[in-house]
């Protein structure tokens, strides 16, 4: 039963960012990775705009998002993790766990301490830290957690699915 994944793509133009949901088109179950929380310097305001365009597509889809993923911490927008796990916890009665590679302790520990934020503010940001390698499904896809060096030291890709169509 199992094969490709259905991988919806969403550019964020204001940060040049994308967001992405993929899914398993037999169980419907998804994963949402790195969605944006929309920021406007020149105003300083918050909204869930694009947070929401994601819930709409996950909504229309029929899709239950199973865990939202992060690659990285961003420098080039702010994440909507806990906005959506939040709304989701309310819409689908699973409250999908937020997740990141490991090394994320590494930069949260810089941060923390250039920036006088005590650990316990950052300690418990994240529900799951992915090992190398790390092995997860997405309904009857398997997904792996990929260290990719470089853009930061915590920088996760996650391969989901095979190269070949069963």
């Amino acid at each position: 039963m199992p094969g490709q994944p259905i991988i919806h793509d969403i550019f964020e133009s204001k940060t040049g960012t994308w967001q992405y949901v993929v899914a398993d088109p037999y169980s419907k179950t998804a994963v949402i990775i790195d969605p944006v929380l929309d920021y406007d310097p020149t105003t300083r305001i918050i909204t869930t705009d694009s947070a929401n365009n994601l819930l709409s597509l996950v909504k229309e889809r029929g899709y239950h998002v199973d865990r939202i993923l992060e690659t990285h911490a961003h420098a080039d927008h702010l994440t909507a993790a806990s906005y959506l796990q939040s709304r989701l916890a309310q819409e689908q009665d699973h409250k999908p766990p937020i997740g990141i590679g490991k090394r994320i302790t590494q930069v949260q520990k810089l941060f923390g301490e250039r920036y006088g934020v005590a650990p316990v503010e950052y300690e418990a940001a994240f529900d799951h830290l992915y090992d190398d390698n790390e092995t997860f499904d997405i309904g009857y896809i398997k997904a792996t957690a990929i260290h990719l060096p470089g853009h930061t030291p915590d920088h996760l890709g996650y391969m989901i699915g095979s190269k070949s169509t069963p």
